[in-house]
Order: C-alpha cells, then structure tokens, then sequence
C-alpha cells in the first residue's frame, strides 16, 4: 500500500479523535505519522489499515512491532472503560492520543490496555464500506433487508437495490460470512450498530466540526481467544495493544445457512457481475488518493492489505443468488466485476464511489478466514458419495479415507470459486481392492462451468505421498480452468490414471439406484 502525501517507512504513533465539518458527512480519523509530516489525518475509509506501530509506504520487508501473545476472554461484560493515559505504561500514557478510550481487563496476571477503535476493526472494519456504514444510525437496516424465520435454520438477507456494498465481498464468501454474522448474530448486530449511536450520544461539536473519541459496546465474545501484538511491561505487568491480528474461536448465533439476494447477480449470463473473478495483480503501485473521490463507473480494485486472520467455532454457509431465485419474473442484472481495467492505474481511492469522482474505486482485502468449514460443502457430493457405497458392496472393496478439500486461490486464475464465491471443493476417496489403494477424486462443477469425469489413480507405490499429489494436482487444475492436467497426471501415474464419465442425471439431485450402481460397477472395472 502507498499513499499520496506520506513520505516513505512512515510509522504510525497516534490514532486519535474522529472528526467532519459540521457542514460535511465525510469523517477524517487523526494519525500522527513518524517522522513527523504535513499529513495529519486519514479519511475513515482507511481504518481497516490503521492500527499503531504499522509502517505506511514501506520500502522493505518490514517486521511486525511489538510483543506477541494470545489472550482468551471469559465475557466483556466485566471490562472496565478508561483513556489510554490510565496505562502505567509511561511512553503510552504521555502520547497525543492518550484521551481515546481502551478497555482494561486482566489475564493471567498481566492487565491489557486494548484501543477501543482496534477491536472493532478486527471485528468488523474488514472493508472501507462497513466503517462508513457504521458511522450512519440505522445503517444496516438502509443497506439490507433481513429475513429470518424463529426456529429455522436459513435466513434471506436482501441487498437493497440502493446498497452500496463492493461487488466483491457479494461474491467473497468469507467477507460474505463475516457480514451475515453482523447482520444476524443479536450480540454482534448490537454491537456494531453500538458505533452510531454512541457517536450521536458523545460526539460533541466546535465552532466548526463534530468530534469524537470512538467507542463502542463490544459483543460479549465469551471463549474467543485474540492475538495481540503491542508493548509488554513484564515489570509493572502491563500490556498496551498496538493491533490484533487474530480472533479464534468465535462464536456465531446465527442460522446455519444464509442466502444473500443479489440484485446485480445473475447465475445464467456472463460478463454481468455473476462470476468472481480473480483477484487483479498490479504491474505498477498505484498511491491511495486520500483527498479524491472515486467515480462510479469504474471496476472496484481490491488492495492487499495486512491479514487478519478470524475463525468461527460454527461457521455459516453463505450463497449468493439472483433474484430469479425468489421472485417470479427475470431477475434484473447489472453489470460490473471487479477486474482491474488498466494495469497503468497511478491513484485510487478508498472513498465512496459518486458521479463526481476522478479516480478508480478500490477497497482493501485483508480477511482470512481460517474456519473449518468444508463440511458445509458435503451436500455437493451427495450423488458421489451414494456411488461410492454402492461400490463398497462390490468384492473386495474396503474404504480408508474421506476428505474434503477446498481447491487453492492462486493469483490471477478464478475457478477455485464457484460463480456466487464460495469455494470449489474436491472430494478425495481412498478406498482398496485387493490390498492396492486408489484414490477416487471428484470436482463440485454444480456450476456448470465445466464437466469434470470422477478421476481414479493407483497408488504408484508404497513411497506415494497423496497431499503431495492431490496438491500439485489441484494447483495444475486451477490453472487448466477446470481441465485434468493430463500431462502431469502420465508422468507420475502413467497408465494407473483413468477417467470414469459420470452418470447422466437431469437435475443434479436424483438419481436412481440402479444408476448409481452402474456408474459403481464401471469405477469398478478401473480398479485393476
């Protein structure tokens, strides 16, 4: 990331007061950079990167600041409230930003100062988008209307046609994810929606702004443990959070499955927003324009950003689906992906997108969702898996391994996704017959964007190390668009590779059983 306006290996010291012209909606955040510069304040848009100890416009490798270590919280409910110049800390208690407020909570006889604005950003701020909306009262119910039935596991969240939410975290399913549980979770719903209300409720005006010192009311997180970098008093027992870069074990009162209606979704055409594309790569460095506006009609650029990594114990489904889906009559489709349209781009903005813009609309990316969710996919390979114990009952036949595997996100290539976002999975079998061990490999194309036959490999010998395989054969697979890499495939397994046609099947959900058994018997003539 670079930004216009900062000079190069800027350390971020303060984060102070957010503040607007009385007569203006758009927020500014004060920062004091190191060394010291004109540069005073970033737009609020830039909050997902701002966390003390960051360096802006690095020219090398730089090596996180601080002291690492993990935290489990047993309920926020008991966390005391005071401003950062109650830490003993003395370098962090004299600072400029020493009146924003922190949470103070013990653990394991150290006692954290943690930056009130810094858990919401892990929380939360994944993207400029959500901390704009956060600042609006009411803001999600203007952006989205929920549907949820008491007692069912599915919800229907519909993106209102005047949302404003970037086309790619529609078609993220990890952004997608982090979103539904603010949307449907109560205690993180309350949470976030906390952001606007305390801002109308402490926020104060000057002679010609509105300022405030953020706080909020954080969701309970009972269990959740974090990961904090920041200063450590071993002597006074100490510690002052400088960033999160971690939250496990998180919790979701959310229904099992969520759909997100889509307005600008269409599962059926190409070119109109209904696949997600692979995430741009840059030949050049284009600066982030904090002063300028983007256009509308511009591609959203995703920047990379430094990675927050978030894990749900009970991860949600999400899909992404036209309106078609729901409605009677065609679905309405618009267009725009997020493909970058010139790879010369020398400014950016982070900025909500309006007709007066100037430059690129871009957004960060900076979620990785570790949760183990694979199973969440299962469903896909039903039909597969009917086959598979039909071919159980054939002599011989013995099962040893079943795993779900999510295919590799490889810059500059797409099919890891479906077209709504979330991931492609491959299904990997590893049965025996008469002592020799094959895996049986399937693909989820319930896209239809290719045909994939069911893929039977013997194990070459005794030495074959299958993740190796499989994950060599995954990354080639990708980067065929969906075709077996045959070429690879000869070399290591030569004539103990074969390919097996699935069964035809109209609506890829039935399938007879006498269907199912014959496509077991023809697996079964391969395996010799």
């Amino acid at each position: 990331m670079k930004f216009k306006g900062v000079e190069k290996d800027s350390v971020i010291r303060e984060i102070g007061s957010l503040y607007r012209s009385r007569d203006s909606s758009d927020w500014n955040i004060n920062v004091n950079l190191t060394p010291g510069q004109s540069k005073k304040s970033f737009g609020v848009s830039q909050i997902p990167i701002l966390s003390r100890r960051r360096v802006l416009n690095a020219t090398d490798q730089v090596r996180p600041a601080g002291f690492q270590t993990d935290v489990e919280i047993e309920n926020t409910r008991s966390w005391h409230v005071e401003l950062i110049e109650s830490c003993p800390i003395r370098s962090v208690s004299r600072q400029e930003d020493r009146q924003q407020w922190c949470f103070v909570f013990d653990w394991k006889n150290t006692r954290y100062y943690l930056p009130q604005l810094e858990l919401a950003r892990v929380l939360f701020f994944h993207h400029a988008y959500l901390v704009r909306l956060s600042l609006i009262q009411k803001g999600l119910s203007q952006e989205f209307d929920v549907q949820r039935n008491d007692g069912l596991s599915e919800a229907l969240v519909n993106i209102l046609p005047t949302c404003t939410l970037p086309l790619y975290v529609r078609g993220d399913y990890s952004l997608r994810r982090a979103l539904a549980w603010i949307l449907l979770d109560q205690s993180a719903r309350s949470s976030y929606e906390s952001i606007a209300r305390n801002q109308l409720q402490q926020g104060y005006n000057t002679k010609k702004h509105r300022v405030w010192r953020f706080q909020f009311e954080p969701p309970p997180l009972s269990g959740v443990k974090l990961t904090f970098r920041g200063h450590f008093d071993m002597k006074q027992g100490v510690f002052f959070v400088y960033e999160v870069d971690g939250i496990f074990n998180l919790k979701s009162d959310c229904p099992s499955c969520v759909d997100f209606v889509d307005p600008r979704f269409s599962e059926n055409r190409s070119g109109d927003g209904s696949a997600t594309s692979a995430k741009p790569s840059l030949s050049s460095e284009p600066e982030i324009d904090d002063d300028q506006d983007p256009c509308a009609d511009h591609s959203e650029i995703r920047i990379a950003a430094k990675i927050v990594t978030i894990e749900f114990v009970n991860p949600i489904q999400t899909n992404r689906i036209s309106k078609s889906k729901t409605h009677a009559g065609s679905p309405r489709l618009e267009g725009g992906n997020t493909d970058l349209p010139d790879n010369t781009l020398t400014e950016i903005s982070t900025d909500e997108a309006s007709n007066q813009g100037t430059v690129p609309s871009a957004d960060y990316d900076g979620l990785d969702d570790t949760s183990e969710d694979t199973s969440l996919y299962a469903v896909k390979f039903r039909l597969f898996d009917e086959m598979v114990d039909k071919l159980m009952t054939l002599p011989d036949c013995s099962r040893k391994h079943r795993k779900i595997r999510k295919l590799p996100s490889i810059e500059g290539y797409s099919k890891q996704l479906l077209a709504d976002g979330n991931p492609r999975c491959l299904l990997i079998q590893l049965i025996s017959k008469s002592d020799e061990v094959y895996a049986l490999l399937e693909v989820d194309t319930s896209d239809n964007k290719n045909s994939l036959s069911t893929l039977v490999l013997k194990k070459a010998s005794s030495s074959t190390d299958w993740n190796e395989c499989i994950g060599e054969l995954e990354a080639r697979l990708v980067k065929r668009s969906l075709v077996w890499p045959t070429s690879f495939l000869d070399v290591v397994f030569g004539c103990q590779c074969k390919r097996v046609a699935h069964q035809k099947i109209l609506d890829n959900t039935l399938l007879d059983q006498d269907s199912t058994l014959r496509w077991a018997e023809r697996v079964y003539q391969e395996l010799n």
